[in-house]
């Protein structure tokens, strides 16, 4: 039985923030239904340290470093792509990070309010190893990814069990 994975940043304090210098639709820029230009422009607009996943100020995306970019290649994880960032008087080197593996929608408790553990129906999974359900911009992972990225200690990542990540439900209609 597969096991799965909820990936996000983790929202460290002093993380850099990225701010855009273009306009974008940050839900399709999450899910790779648009892809800008590259070198893709960006400044930081807040924060002193760059880790391995860097957020926008969006509440959707995140650059990955090239640490995390080659790790991904050479590893043939699927369900990604990236695209180059220039980020405005920095040296270093990240890619702005899409999730292209998709799932069906979560499947919501019948009631109203937060809950623990996400579910979906495991035969709408494409098979990817990232992946969004539906039309969110959730990032769920399979355990080679998580493997990957805890084996490699890769930085301001937080990686949580599906069956132990808390959300919130509107409850069924």
């Amino acid at each position: 039985m597969e096991t799965f994975y909820q990936q996000n940043l983790n929202l460290d304090r002093a993380e850099i923030r990225l701010e855009s210098l273009l306009q974008y639709d940050h839900v399709k820029l999450r899910r790779g239904e648009y892809t800008p230009a590259s070198p893709f422009t960006m400044k930081v607009s807040e924060g002193k340290r760059f880790y391995d996943l860097v957020g926008f100020q969006d509440t959707s995306n995140w650059a990955i470093s090239e640490k995390l970019y080659s790790l991904l290649i050479q590893y043939k994880i699927t369900g990604w792509k990236a695209f180059e960032l220039e980020i405005k008087d920095v040296e270093l080197k990240y890619y702005g990070f899409q999730i292209t593996g998709r799932c069906g929608e979560l499947i919501d408790p019948d009631e109203p309010g937060f809950y623990t553990g996400l579910k979906f129906d495991i035969s709408s999974w494409d098979g990817s190893d990232f992946f969004c359900p539906g039309e969110s911009v959730v990032t769920l992972c399979t355990q080679k990814v998580k493997e990957i990225l805890v084996g490699n200690k890769i930085s301001n990542c937080e990686i949580t069990d599906i069956n132990l990540a808390e959300s919130f439900s509107s409850g069924k209609e």
